[in-house]
């Protein structure tokens, strides 16, 4: 009876040992602990640097000078963007219409007796349209401008006196010309072909022959179409505005030779060369 007692005593020993062993085994230790937590700190850390994107103006919260520094970075970039997508899309439309204005000088070049021709003048305006070509930063850009122009004219005859005069004109210029853009430096060449259609014009000269003054009124008649060739240099300062500078070389003869006119006229070729400012406003 005895060694039975023992024997349920001793069972159940064993049983309260095995069970108290069963629970300390599944509690982590403390090292185990800092282990996770070591280890979920790395993750977090790997996951929060997966996560980051670039900085942000919190970041700056307590710093003015860097925050300062962030805010005229930002306004910088969105500028560039902003600028960038204008010119892009004034790029890309396929037509844009405008008006251009212009003034400059002229003078009879790669002609004949017409050395006695000093610098004249000239200005006007008009309308222009530009469109893109199928080849990229090629386009067409067609002009209908109205001028006008004042020529000069001195010559000293030894036995008669001097000579004084001027033409005076007023056309429909149409430049017909083909662009190319340069985007990277924002400018454009063009090259093209410029007729002109006379509406208006009149001549005077005049003998000063010792003091005594005669005058002759259209002493040389001028033609009513002029052909020359044309060469653009341009530059775009904005999305809307655009600056050049245009030369024009006729290859026709200014004055009509089949109409007489003066006799210091008869042999003239006058072949018209000048030199423009340009600015057109597109829209």
């Amino acid at each position: 009876m005895k060694n039975k007692s023992l024997s349920l005593l001793a069972s159940l020993l064993l049983a309260f040992a095995v069970n108290t062993f069963a629970q300390d085994s599944s509690e982590p230790s403390e090292d185990d602990s800092d282990w996770a937590s070591a280890e979920s700190q790395t993750q977090s850390a790997n996951a929060s640097d997966a996560q980051y994107e670039g900085s942000t103006d919190s970041e700056f919260a307590d710093d003015e000078e860097y925050a300062s520094a962030y805010a005229r970075y930002k306004n910088e970039q969105t500028s560039r963007s902003e600028i960038n997508k204008q010119r892009n899309e004034g790029f890309a439309r396929t037509v844009i219409l405008g008006i251009r204005l212009q003034g400059g000088i002229n003078k009879f070049l790669l002609g004949n007796d017409d050395e006695d021709w000093g610098l004249g003048f000239q200005g006007g305006g008009g309308f222009m349209v530009r469109m893109n070509l199928p080849i990229k930063n090629l386009s067409i850009a067609p002009e209908l401008t109205f001028n006008y122009r004042r020529y000069n004219f001195e010559s000293d005859a030894a036995s008669f006196g001097t000579y004084k005069g001027h033409i005076n004109i007023m056309m429909f210029e149409i430049p017909i010309m083909v662009r190319y853009t340069f985007e990277d430096y924002d400018m454009f060449l063009g090259l093209g072909l410029n007729c002109g259609l006379k509406l208006t014009g009149d001549a005077e000269l005049e003998l000063d022959n010792d003091g005594q003054k005669s005058k002759t009124s259209n002493p040389i008649t001028t033609n009513s179409v002029e052909v020359g060739a044309a060469l653009d240099v341009g530059y775009i300062l904005t999305r809307w505005i655009h600056l050049n500078l245009r030369v024009v070389q006729s290859f026709t003869n200014l004055r009509n030779e089949t109409l007489e006119g003066s006799t210091v006229f008869n042999d003239a070729v006058l072949r018209t060369f000048y030199t423009t400012a340009g600015i057109a406003f597109l829209f």
